[in-house]
């Protein structure tokens, strides 16, 4: 190329220009300014007042409540307070930090995540403006990333996404700030960067993939003080946690990734390395064609069942190469961001198929966005220059701008029949409908109906106990996922269960192993609530009816015992199934004062004589 200043890879920030420093610290005000006020506008137009229901959001509030009131990071749920292992405890100490000072409703907890959103947005503006040496396209790709539709969806939501956003983009905006031909031990900036890696994994654990960017930065760099006094510090600044964890059992997070399916244990962990680089595959074909392109375009995967089309694969692969050629033509942090990508999705590939979804790769969001940007841009640059157009105020400043058509399609549209909604304008319809839908609103009320004429600290078995909990004010704890009878039976009695819900939220596990132990024992479980559309119960719990007896290997009722019905009668005798829905075998009858009625025998749940 004739005029290598017509490249972005020689741009140069606007202070290099005429008018000097006063107009880049003009325009950087500006701009600042211009986030600030769109970022507040924009949060409160999709500001989401209800309560998120995937369940994580209320297991945050209650972990932070007990820190909040005293109890240290126990659970709460139940009369024994268990020290909680599962979530590492930043963000429930980031809540308890809320109530402590400021308010105990969610509202306010959420509405905190709004300073979290603007604050990392002009953190990111900066990072961009220093990567790019052009604050127009910082302006406008910081722009971008405030308009995600995956960002915004948990920037309202009690969730660790926007605190962990926040914390990791400061930690990487610190140690962008330093400077390395300082001693490490005296550079501030250094120093806070450590601190918030620390930070940002206590909040989430992928705050360990800042350090594998910045290490293969640093490595390059040939700065080995740094790199030895950052794994000192992260060292001795989580080994705390790691002890906590390992008296409790082990990281149940490692445990999880081990498993075929968290939600169903019964199908065991990943076996040999065949299993693995099943997984493995699986998910980089998932995150290559559907979640890095969905999340970057800020649009929506349709079915995660249907298998990828060869259109998901060209698109993808062509929005890959764009994003490839912007980062490697951006003057600064090109390792840096390749680190952290890596160590990312290093993570990332080798979790549980079954965690579909962007969630666990928002922090890096903005950089794809911010490399796509740059490489459109690049083009552009290139096929200007192929027609002579070399002028300043076009290659630096108009084209740039020209990145702001861009918007509109983030705003998106509200949902209708027809369509599916996107971007901002379906947030704020799904923010503005106010209440749950119909399954959430059942369960809800079963909660409403145990806080107002249940016993207090009735303990509840239900699924999503965290959610339930903050309506009813009980004591709550999820069922077995077990399909054996047998454990689903003790674990009844040893949680002292006293009452059971039969909720129709969708998840498989409750048709699953709570319904069929209910089905099972049907006398042990007297209805007290009953909603339609859709169906859900709320059930006391009798652990005096019901099956009372031997087991089979299996874990299913069979063999010497009694079944014992809701009106006092029983049963005693040999059964090769004891459950009351397919109840078979034979025995004597008694009746409710133990007067013996006479031999009985059952086949199939029915009375044969």
């Amino acid at each position: 190329m004739k005029n290598k200043a017509t490249t972005p890879s020689s741009s140069h920030p606007t202070s290099a220009a005429t008018p000097g420093v006063s107009l880049e610290k003009l325009l950087l005000f500006i701009y600042a300014f211009l986030l600030i006020v769109i970022g507040w506008f924009v949060f409160q137009y999709i500001f989401d007042k209800k309560i998120s229901l995937t369940g994580d959001a209320t297991d945050y509030y209650i972990l932070g409540k007990a820190i909040a009131q005293g109890d240290g990071y126990v659970g709460i749920t139940g009369p024994e307070k268990v020290p909680a292992n599962h979530f590492p405890p930043g963000y429930p100490f980031v809540i308890a930090m809320i109530m402590k000072f400021f308010s105990t409703k969610t509202t306010t907890i959420q509405g905190f995540n709004g300073v979290f959103l603007i604050t990392s947005i002009l953190l990111m503006f900066d990072l961009f403006r220093r990567m790019s040496r052009n604050i127009h396209l910082a302006f406008v790709s910081a722009l971008l990333v405030l308009l995600n539709f995956h960002i915004l969806q948990y920037s309202t939501m009690m969730m660790s996404e926007l605190t962990y956003f926040f914390i990791s983009l400061l930690s990487i905006w610190l140690f962008v700030r330093a400077d390395l031909s300082r001693p490490a031990w005296k550079d501030p900036y250094f120093w806070g960067f450590m601190i918030g890696v620390v930070c940002s994994y206590y909040v989430r654990q992928t705050g360990l993939m800042i350090l594998a960017g910045v290490g293969l930065y640093l490595l390059f760099r040939k700065k080995w003080l740094h790199i030895g006094l950052m794994a000192i510090v992260f060292f001795l600044g989580i080994l705390p946690w790691q002890i906590r964890a390992s008296k409790l059992g082990g990281d149940s997070h490692l445990r999880d990734m081990q498993m075929i399916n968290p939600l169903r244990p019964e199908e065991g962990t990943v076996q040999g390395f065949s299993g693995w680089a099943e997984r493995f595959y699986h998910n980089t074909e998932r995150y290559l064609t559907r979640e890095i392109p969905t999340a970057t375009l800020s649009t929506n995967v349709e079915d995660y069942s249907l298998p990828v089309s060869s259109e998901e694969w060209i698109g993808s692969l062509v929005l890959l190469a764009i994003m490839a050629l912007g980062w490697y033509h951006l003057k600064q942090y090109r390792l840096l961001i390749a680190g952290y990508g890596l160590a990312t999705f290093a993570l990332l590939l080798i979790y549980p198929e079954v965690w579909t979804g962007n969630r666990l790769m928002i922090h890096i969001v903005p950089f794809f966005v911010f490399c796509g940007i740059y490489g459109l841009y690049y083009l552009i640059i290139l096929a200007l220059a192929k027609v002579k157009v070399t002028n300043r105020v076009v290659t630096q400043t108009l084209v740039p701008l020209l990145f702001l058509l861009l918007v509109p399609s983030f705003v998106g549209q509200t949902a209708t029949e027809t369509r599916e909604g996107s971007g901002l304008k379906y947030l704020r319809q799904f923010a503005r409908v106010p209440n749950y839908d119909p399954a959430h609103e059942n369960y809800f009320q079963a909660a409403a109906w145990i806080r107002e004429y249940a016993p207090k600290n009735s303990m509840v078995i239900c699924r999503k106990p965290s959610l339930f909990i903050v309506f009813s004010d009980s004591y709550v704890t999820n069922y077995p996922f077990t399909e054996n009878q047998k454990d689903f039976h003790d674990y009844l009695i040893k949680r002292k269960a006293d009452f059971v819900v039969i909720d129709a939220l969708g998840y498989s596990s409750t048709p699953r192993y709570l319904v069929p132990y209910v089905q099972a024992n049907p006398d042990q479980f007297e209805i007290v609530v009953q909603l339609q559309n859709p169906d859900t119960f709320l059930c006391r719990f009798h652990p005096e009816f019901g099956w009372h007896g031997a087991y089979n290997a299996k874990g299913m009722p069979a063999g010497k015992g009694e079944y014992r019905f809701g009106d006092g009668r029983k049963l005693v005798g040999t059964f090769t199934d004891g459950r009351m829905i397919s109840l078979t075998g034979e025995g004597e009858f008694f009746d409710a004062k133990g007067n013996k009625l006479g031999a009985a025998r059952f086949e199939n749940g029915q009375q044969k004589n």
